[in-house]
């Protein structure tokens, strides 16, 4: 059965020429359409009452569905009746099209009452500098209906159930930053233009809690920050020392060659989707380093990743635009997320390009270790392949591109250790 589900009434080919003569019909009958009557706050509204009416075509009958919706939320049930929803057209009996009033579905989700379980979000603020900077930050996220999944959840009910009298429906629910919330200040303040933007996922660690709890410290002392022109910032100041007293946790880190347990384990993501957000809105870097390593860190390209270790390892880059920036930082499982706002684009394109990439093979080493079985091999270190490679930015503003080689990268190589007793 064909499904089809949008904003307005929806009709294809031949059902638009019907629906024109059934409301010629109606019109000489002194009829019209009936509309819902649906008062907010009310846990019912019913509507001038629309009886199924249907049209027949050759071996097709188009029928007009009238029908009661009830939405059901934990306890609590708000209905309404009588509405004249959506359309099926049946060839031989069975239902081989539906279509589906999207601006009255809309409108039903729409007035649907606040659930009990139902809690306004707080108001995001601004901040006074601190650590140099001014910050948005966010406000505690409410419980409200998720109005786009429930609407989707009636459009289902709609399709899989065309012949029904009653439609239910569970209201879904979800977090909510409100009309006061981050977005809303942010363009409050002017940040009106998404100047950049990108985003990191390492899937083999989406459930690494500890490693998820890193990045979530890491991107909330980020996010909301305001870069004035000319303003210089560090990674290591903002997002502060590695520790438990701080909320750290132990998570995997690079050393010798291996991913190893280590506090604050996997904030290098967040670093790393800092610096691709900052390389593409064209400000200048002033710190950068890249990882020892190339192995454990799939989430980042050759050449785009930005390694950061409290004490000597830092990224740190300068505003040089003419106008302040914005950061939004968020995370989530294995997944960090990163958009920057300005009241205007400063530049028409940026391009970043990676070239003369060579791999270095790592060697394979073996050794005697009399203290193992007979024919036994023992593993002491996998190998690791090398890298070289160099990475350019093209920026292009008022018609003029310049470019840049950003850097010249080297990912150590580290040879494969065998032992065995031959």
């Amino acid at each position: 059965m064909k499904k089809l589900f949008k904003p307005g009434l929806l009709i294809v080919g031949v059902v638009f020429v019907l629906a024109a003569i059934f409301a010629g019909i109606m019109y000489f009958q002194g009829e019209s359409p009936a509309l819902p009557r649906i008062t907010p706050g009310t846990q019912t509204a019913t509507p001038v009452p629309a009886p199924a009416s249907s049209v027949e075509t050759g071996l097709n009958r188009i029928e007009e569905r009238a029908v009661d919706v009830a939405f059901k939320a934990e306890e609590q049930v708000f209905e309404f009746n009588k509405i004249p929803l959506y359309r099926v057209t049946y060839q031989n009996e069975q239902p081989i099209e539906v279509v589906a009033d999207g601006d009255l579905a809309k409108t039903l989700v729409d007035k649907l009452p606040a659930p009990t379980s139902a809690r306004p979000a707080g108001a995001a603020k601004l901040e006074k500098p601190k650590n140099g900077f001014a910050r948005i930050v966010r406000g505690e996220l409410g419980y409200a209906v998720d109005k786009n999944k429930t609407l989707e959840a009636l459009e289902m009910s709609i399709t899989q159930n065309p012949d029904a009298k009653k439609l239910e429906i569970g209201v879904i629910m979800g977090k909510t930053e409100g009309k006061a919330g981050f977005a809303s200040k942010v363009k409050e303040m002017g940040f009106n233009h998404l100047i950049a933007s990108f985003s990191t996922v390492h899937p083999d660690h989406a459930d690494d809690e500890g490693r998820n709890v890193n990045l979530g410290i890491a991107a909330e002392r980020i996010d909301g920050l305001i870069i004035p022109p000319g303003g210089k910032f560090s990674f290591n100041k903002v997002v502060g020392p590695r520790t438990s007293k701080y909320g750290f946790k132990n998570a995997g880190v690079i050393s010798q060659g291996r991913v190893i347990p280590g506090m604050g384990g996997g904030i290098c993501q967040v670093s790393t989707t800092l610096y691709r957000g900052i390389l593409m809105s064209g400000m200048k870097i002033d710190e950068r380093h890249n990882h020892s390593i190339y192995d454990g860190i799939n989430y980042a390209q050759r050449g785009l990743d930005a390694a950061v270790a409290w004490g000597y390892k830092d990224f740190c880059f300068t505003n040089n635009l003419d106008i302040p920036i914005l950061l939004a930082c968020r995370s989530g499982k294995g997944s960090v997320e990163l958009e920057i706002y300005a009241e205007k684009k400063p530049f028409d394109e940026v391009i970043l390009e990676t070239r003369n990439e060579v791999k270095h093979p790592f060697q394979v080493q073996k050794k005697t270790n009399s203290s193992l079985k007979k024919g036994e091999v023992k593993i002491v270190h996998p190998g690791v392949n090398g890298y070289s490679i160099e990475t350019y930015r093209r920026i292009t503003q008022s018609g003029k591109t310049k470019e840049e080689r950003l850097s010249k990268d080297r990912y150590q190589t580290y040879s494969r250790i065998e032992e065995s007793n031959n």
